[in-house]
């Protein structure tokens, strides 16, 4: 019996994204705090036992809700002999973002058949900050995964409306339950948003719509209500006020510090930056946008629109704003670019679009192997295995392919290619180059040494190089109030703060030196302190 045409396309797929994210996530090393925060929370489970609210550096206790932290411990469990290392830290993103691109792939095959829903997942796929997102060891696109699933979900709720949906609402309460004990309530609260929206706009009544999304919301907090309040006995006032500052403070602009504060138009920027390279085709088809948005919306573009008016206006209203929180509108933005793709099929844009790609793929590789005899800056590929060479080639190959068999007039199917292959090119080849001398490895592999079996103790509040140096020395720094509490150490104890932190009554036993000019953490000198005496 001959299979189906879709299962052929949905595995090639399913390759496509595996190859273009699974095999470099070890390859670039932590190169800021973000990234080692999360993954040390991991670290601290397994070494401690904890798996409600695990301590790192001596006192520190998570920012967010532990979801990505148990994926990680666990994949570390099963995989690594329980080894949290950045390959295992970022695993959990890059299947995150697998599923998301299946899902609205099997989703958009429904509604526009294959071709369609092909150009949606690789359009997905390819947008710069989703694909930045699925590579980052980060709360973000487990989130997405959770939301963007449960309304994909419950877009079938309404397209099977009259039929048995429990398994439909019962599988989103489990996908909103994990989003909610990835970051908060925020998980829930922003689908089932978007969702009794797009069900009004259908037609359905709104206070049986607020209803339904209220108790749908409701349900998804039931499991984290019950680690919030275990947390809560291990952690007292002092998670209570890091999780209102989190959750609340973070929406409200209330928060004891400012975080990520940026102006209204930020995430209308970041929106043009993050769909990149797809951008450049909206801007060249602008003058054919007006004859598309006036044809009637169908499900799906509804759905689209709903997810990208609503996910993009709620976060306008905080004053802390990041690129990444806006992940769960790009499936959706990803639908209407393949939507224009395909309304444009007939015409040239298409094609010159992916020209443009094209000369742009040949020849950047091109500069980056000149890198190699006039180095520019820290970027070399010298410190990167040998596959960086036919990674470079991949680009030139997909584009001259499709310059030798290209037409006036044709679909985006070219332009796909060519941006999975310049991004897989940037993952395995140029992101190791480039970030890897920014890494504090090498310079946590020079304190252990120096320390020995000894204590090593950082000093100051949020300014303090904590995160990727505690990372990289398997969690054993600790922080202390204030450099007076390091005098009681032993010889040898090693001491670690940033470049003004305050050292006030720190013995004159420390022999003080500079450790580095740069920390990723925070991109500022640090200082080394050694007990000799």
């Amino acid at each position: 019996m001959k299979r189906p045409i879709y299962f052929s396309s949905a595995f090639v797929l399913f390759v496509a994204l595996v190859i273009l994210w699974i095999p470099w996530l070890g390859e670039t090393l932590f190169y800021s705090k973000g990234e080692p925060r999360e993954a040390v929370v991991a670290m601290s489970m397994l070494q401690s036992g904890d798996w409600i609210l695990p301590v790192s550096c001596g006192s520190d206790i998570p920012y967010k809700p532990p979801f990505l932290a148990w994926l990680i411990a666990c994949l570390a469990w099963l995989l690594n002999g329980g080894v949290v290392n950045e390959f295992i830290s970022r695993l959990p993103s890059a299947l995150s973002a697998i599923a998301v691109v299946m899902a609205g792939y099997s989703w958009a095959r429904k509604l526009r058949g294959e071709q369609f829903a092909l150009f949606m997942s690789l359009i997905t796929a390819t947008s710069f900050e989703f694909y930045r997102a699925a590579m980052a060891c980060r709360v973000d696109m487990v989130l997405t995964a959770c939301m963007v699933g449960a309304m994909y979900l419950l877009f079938e709720v309404r397209q099977h409306k009259g039929h048995d949906n429990f398994w439909r609402y019962a599988v989103s309460t489990v996908l909103l339950t994990a989003a909610v004990l990835t970051k908060g309530p925020i998980g829930a609260f922003l689908p089932c948003l978007v969702m009794g929206f797009y069900f009004v706009f259908r037609g359905d009544r709104f206070f049986p719509t607020l209803g339904r999304m209220a108790a749908l919301c409701f349900a998804s907090c039931i499991v984290p209500a019950i680690w919030y309040y275990n947390a809560w006995l291990d952690g007292g006032e002092r998670f209570l006020q890091l999780a209102w500052e989190e959750n609340f403070g973070r929406l409200t602009g209330t928060m004891s510090y400012e975080s990520h504060v940026k102006p209204f138009w930020y995430n209308f920027v970041t929106v043009i930056v993050g769909m990149l390279p797809w951008t450049v085709l909206v801007l060249m088809a602008v003058s054919a946008l007006r004859r598309m948005v006036s044809q009637p919306f169908k499900p799906g573009g509804i759905l689209a629109l709903t997810a990208i008016l609503v996910v993009i206006g709620f976060y306008c209203i905080p004053s802390s704003k990041r690129s990444v929180y806006l992940l769960p509108a790009y499936p959706f933005m990803a639908y209407a670019v393949a939507s224009m793709a395909e309304g444009l099929y007939e015409t040239r844009i298409n094609s010159a679009y992916t020209r443009v790609l094209a000369i742009l793929a040949i020849a950047l590789p091109c500069v980056l192997v000149a890198t190699i005899f006039v180095p520019v800056g820290g970027f070399s590929f010298t410190a990167v295995g040998w596959w960086v060479w036919p990674l470079l080639a991949v680009p030139p190959m997909a584009a001259i392919g499709w310059l030798m068999q290209a037409h006036p007039r044709g679909n985006i199917g070219g332009g796909v290619l060519i941006a999975w292959a310049m991004l897989v090119c940037y993952g395995g080849a140029i992101m190791p180059a480039a970030l890897n001398p920014l890494s504090s490895k090498d310079i946590a592999e020079f304190v252990d040494s120096v320390a020995g079996p000894n204590k090593i103790f950082t000093v100051g509040g949020a300014e303090a190089p904590t995160y990727s140096l505690n990372y990289y020395l398997d969690n054993r720094m600790v922080r202390i109030p204030d450099a007076k509490s390091a005098n009681t150490a032993p010889q040898g104890t090693v001491l670690i703060f940033a470049e003004r932190a305050d050292t006030v009554g720190l013995s004159p036993d420390y022999h003080l030196m500079l450790l580095t000019s740069r920390l990723a953490d925070s991109r500022k000198p640090a200082l080394i302190a050694i007990k000799k005496r």
